[in-house]
């Protein structure tokens, strides 16, 4: 089976309000769609974050024509040569073609475009089989814990984080992840301590600061939080800084750590297992690498205790989590308002119910496209 095609496709819904994080603003939901075609007419989809969507779409476009022709249910191959770009030297005789493709500015869009054509590539694996990614991979589980992130910063207008978070519990969600680390501590504890009051003692409480603290700051936090029973603590070191002073601050808390999601690849991932202190690792195979890359961060992570707790995207890690041992939860945004996305971009997807997603029989990842929603939300 042959790849013939690959093509990419942008879409934007702008929010009613921007949610914010800790250090950066939210203003639209927003999707690139990937289809990889093949000459046994068989079509793979994979879905991907919509950060630097007109980069990420002129690369796919290229990489249709440098890997035409390559077999598609070889992923280690078509990985290994997308990769391969980002380490080809002038005396190479093929430069002079992938300088098109690559150039360190572009790193990031490179391997954001490498792993939708690679879940794509898996989706045409398990649809060649007739059978689920999760399936294919070995998972037995159709039920995986879900957790959702809500708790923004809302800017500009009236908002009860109470109120917020006591919706998602009553929806049967058993976990809720909200944001903190953009205002002083003060502020921060009184919206920790609402949640805990809004949500009650048996539901998992997880704080992500999006790398808003150094070393100190991130140690103050953690020891205003902990009475609150904290889950994890999720990305609380400054980006320039996030391995080792991460590892010193798992010194400084019993509160479990959580990182990954901004990580391009396995090496990076190998560190934050090996010198971060992490105990959750959230690679993300929707914003680099892929499947193929995700199995290789997941198999590290299991082999040193470390569990993985999906980043985004359910409907495709639903499938990964399932499939490893140490596979323990995917994140939702089931609040329309924070992701529209997730209720008009598909036909049919893996479904949450009841604090889960259930993940489907449908061979592939088990997700159809709405492309009408997509022409009405095309960027």
């Amino acid at each position: 089976m042959k790849i013939t095609r690959i093509k990419g496709h942008a879409v934007s819904i702008a929010l009613a309000a921007p949610h914010c994080t800790a250090t950066s603003a939210i203003t639209a939901a927003s999707q690139v769609i990937v289809e990889v075609h093949t000459d046994e007419g068989i079509t793979g989809l994979g879905t991907l974050h919509g950060r630097g969507a007109k980069l990420v779409l002129e690369i796919l476009d290229e990489l249709s024509t440098f890997l035409e022709g390559m077999d598609a249910i070889a992923h280690e191959a078509v990985w290994q040569k997308i990769f391969g770009i980002t380490t080809t030297r002038v005396g190479n005789p093929a430069w002079h073609t992938q300088r098109v493709l690559y150039n360190s500015a572009n790193r990031s869009a490179l391997l954001a475009a490498m792993a939708g054509v690679d879940i794509a590539l898996w989706d045409i694996k398990g649809k060649a089989a007739n059978l689920p990614v999760w399936r294919l991979l070995g998972g037995t589980r159709k039920e995986i814990f879900s957790y959702v992130t809500g708790g923004y910063y809302e800017i500009g207008h009236d908002h009860s984080i109470a109120d917020e978070v006591a919706s998602y519990v009553e929806q049967g969600f058993k976990g809720v992840k909200i944001k903190i680390g953009g205002y002083e501590i003060a502020t921060d504890v009184a919206r920790v301590e609402a949640t805990r009051e809004a949500i009650g003692p048996d539901t998992l409480l997880m704080v992500d600061a999006n790398c808003a603290y150094d070393l100190d700051q991130a140690t103050a936090a953690i020891r205003a939080f902990e009475p609150y029973d904290i889950f994890w603590f999720e990305e609380p070191m400054h980006w320039y800084d996030s391995v080792r002073a991460l590892g010193r601050l798992a010194l400084r808390t019993h509160v479990p750590l959580a990182s990954g999601e901004s990580e391009m690849h396995s090496w990076a991932c190998r560190d934050l297992v090996d010198l971060g202190g992490i105990r959750y690792m959230e690679f993300d195979a929707t914003r680099y690498g892929g499947v193929t890359e995700w199995l290789r961060v997941a198999a590290y992570s299991y082999a040193n205790g470390v569990q993985m707790a999906a980043h985004h995207d359910p409907h495709i890690h639903g499938h990964l989590i399932s499939a490893v041992p140490n596979g323990y939860c995917v994140e939702t945004f089931p609040n329309a308002e924070r992701d529209p996305l997730w209720s008009c971009l598909y036909t049919h997807r893996a479904q949450l119910r009841d604090g889960a997603l259930h993940l489907g029989d449908e061979p592939g990842f088990g997700f159809g496209i709405d492309w009408k929603a997509v022409d009405r939300h095309r960027m």
